[in-house]
């Protein structure tokens, strides 16, 4: 749920939870971590897309997203690619 919401409106519960004082306790070096695509719908993942850091791969199947560095060779901003689609629509639910 923080994925998908603001984190500070949540910040407060979460602090409070019951799950929280269990990850404090465990022994470090516990990473405490989830997977975007465990934790997120399709359609806000669809939405991910439009940021101009996404770039996919039509070969790998695959998406890169790093606002830091170049994406790999092969890879072009899914913005590029839905540009030259007639029906964007058809492009996203070929993504989806």
């Amino acid at each position: 749920m923080l994925v998908t919401a603001p984190h500070y409106s949540r910040l407060k519960k979460l602090l409070d939870s019951d799950l929280y004082h269990l990850f404090k306790l465990m022994p470090k070096p516990t990473v405490h971590h989830t997977h975007l695509t465990a934790c997120a719908d399709k359609e806000f993942l669809l939405r991910m897309t439009e940021q101009d850091e996404v770039y996919y791969s039509e070969k790998e199947k695959k998406f890169y997203c790093n606002g830091t560095k170049p994406a790999p060779i092969g890879y072009i901003p899914v913005n590029l690619l839905r540009a030259y689609e007639k029906d964007t629509k058809k492009f996203d639910d070929r993504l989806m």
